[in-house]
C-alpha cells in the first residue's frame, strides 16, 4: 500500500493539540477525478472552524471534525486521472477550492474532481494559486450583488486584513469606488498600501455609528445588528455578509424581508474554476506567511489569532515557493 504524509484530526481542539502529521494511504481517483500532488493549500476561517470545534465548525460536524484531513484552497500538479476526465492531462498544474466536497488538501497528495480545478496561469507561483480560489471567489461572488459599483460609490470591508478583504479592496479600487478597510489598528499601513482610501479601527471606533455613508458593505464578521447596517446605508445600498457568528446571520437573516430601500443579505456561496482563472488575472495575493506541512499547526494558529494580514499557506514541496512555470 502507498502511503503519504497528511496533517490528521480526529477530534475538536487547540490546533497544537489536535492536528499530527501522519501517513495514511495515498488516495485513488474516482470517476471524474484526478489525483493532483500537492504544492500547497491555503489555510481558510472554516478549516479553523473544523479543528477548533466553533459553532460553525460544528453545523457540518456536531461531534467531530466532518473530514479527517482538512483544507479546501489547493495548488498542485495533475498526477493520475480517474475515468471520464478529458480536461485535464498528467502533469497539468491546477489549483481549485474542494469545500463542496471531500476536502483533503493538507496532505501530499489529494483526489479532486476535475470540474472544480482550473490550470494555473504561466509564472503565477503554487502559493499564491492556492491563496486565490475560496476567499477570492467569496468576495468576487459578494461584489456581483451590486453589479454597478463604480466611482461615486463607498464600500466597506468590516474585516479587511484577510483573503477576502484583501482581494476585495483591489476589485472595489479596480472598479474605482471608494473603499473603507474596518481591521485591527496594526493592519492600517498593510491596508492603505492596497488601495484603501480610509482606516477604522474597530477596537476604538464603530463604522456604522455613519448615518447613510455607504453604498456597500462585505462583511465577513457579522458584528453588529441590523438596525446598525440599515442606519449607515445609503437608500439603495445593500449589505453582504460572507461570514461571522451563528446568531448574527441568523438576525440579517430575519431581518432581510423587512430591509425596505436597503438590502439585508447573506452570500450563497458556490464553487467555481471559472471564477478562479478570472481572478488569477485580476489580483494579487497577500501572502502572510507560509509554514511547511509538518508545521500545519502553527498556520492554523497564525490564521485564528486574528493578526495575518492576506493569506496564510501550507506548503508540501520546495517548488511550490519557486514561480510556477
Amino acid at each position: 500500500m502507498t502511503t503519504m504524509r497528511a496533517l490528521v484530526i480526529e477530534r475538536y481542539g487547540p490546533p497544537e493539540d489536535v492536528l499530527r502529521l501522519g501517513q495514511v494511504p495515498r488516495p485513488q481517483p474516482k470517476s471524474g477525478e484526478v489525483l493532483v500532488r500537492m504544492h500547497a493549500a491555503a489555510v481558510n476561517s472554516w478549516d479553523w472552524d473544523s479543528v477548533t470545534g466553533t459553532p460553525m465548525g460544528r453545523i457540518t460536524g456536531p461531534f467531530k471534525p466532518p473530514f479527517n484531513i482538512l483544507g479546501a484552497d489547493i495548488a498542485g500538479t495533475v498526477e493520475a486521472l480517474g475515468q471520464g476526465v478529458t480536461t485535464l492531462k498528467p502533469g497539468d498544474s491546477v489549483f481549485g477550492d474542494l469545500s463542496g466536497g471531500k476536502w483533503g488538501g493538507f496532505a501530499d497528495y489529494v483526489c479532486a474532481p476535475a470540474s472544480v480545478l482550473a490550470p494555473i496561469p504561466p509564472g503565477l507561483p503554487f502559493i499564491d494559486a492556492s491563496a486565490i480560489p475560496q476567499a477570492g471567489s467569496l468576495v468576487l461572488q459578494a461584489l456581483r450583488k451590486f453589479p454597478h459599483l463604480g466611482s461615486g460609490h463607498t464600500v466597506v470591508f468590516n474585516g479587511a486584513g484577510g483573503g477576502v478583504g484583501t482581494f476585495g479592496i483591489q476589485l472595489a479600487k479596480a472598479r474605482g469606488a471608494t473603499v473603507i478597510a474596518v481591521d485591527r489598528e496594526e493592519k492600517r499601513d498593510a491596508l492603505l498600501a492596497l488601495g484603501a482610501d480610509g482606516f477604522i479601527d474597530y477596537r476604538s471606533e464603530d463604522f456604522s455609528i455613519a448615518c447613510e455613508r455607504y453604498d456597500l458593505i462585505i462583511d465577513v464578521v457579522a458584528n453588529r445588528p441590523p438596525k446598525h447596517y440599515r442606519r449607515c446605508l445609503k437608500p439603495g445600498g445593500r449589505l453582504v455578509v460572507i461570514g461571522g457568528t451563528i446568531p448574527g446571520i441568523i438576525g440579517i437573516l430575519l431581518a432581510s424581508p423587512f430591509s425596505r430601500s436597503r438590502t439585508l443579505s447573506i452570500l450563497p456561496y458556490r464553487v467555481s474554476a471559472e471564477d478562479n482563472l478570472m481572478l488569477a488575472s485580476m489580483v494579487r495575493p497577500v501572502i502572510d506567511s507560509t509554514f511547511p506541512l509538518e508545521e500545519g499547526a502553527r498556520a492554523l494558529r497564525r490564521l485564528g489569532d486574528g493578526r495575518a494580514i492576506g493569506k496564510v499557506v501550507v506548503t508540501m514541496t520546495e517548488s511550490s515557493k519557486a514561480p510556477h512555470r
